[in-house]
């Protein structure tokens, strides 16, 4: 799978135009992870196969307290599709 079908969700296009441009950016990134691999993220437990449900989240910036997380699905042999976006406080380590 070479790309997330974003286009496809109506719901995660409208909230990827509200992310900010910093936001898109990791956003993006995230995107490209889960591209390449839609296991990458956590899996969210209750939703019975073929179809599964993940979270994956990435910082905003090495140092950052928040973070952006990518709400999709997975559905092997039709690819992922992303369900929403949200920015996600997250506690630094140490």
């Amino acid at each position: 799978m070479s790309e997330v079908p974003v286009e496809e969700a109506d719901s995660a296009k409208q909230s990827f135009e509200g992310l900010t441009e910093g936001e898109k950016e990791v956003a993006l990134v995230a995107l490209t992870v889960i591209g390449r691999d839609p296991a990458a993220g956590t899996e969210i437990p209750g939703w019975r196969p073929p179809t599964r449900e993940y979270t994956y989240t990435t910082p905003l910036a090495r140092d950052s307290a928040e973070a952006v997380t990518v709400v999709y699905q997975h559905t092997p042999g039709m690819g992922a599709t992303v369900v929403y976006y949200f920015r996600d406080p997250q506690k630094l380590p140490g």
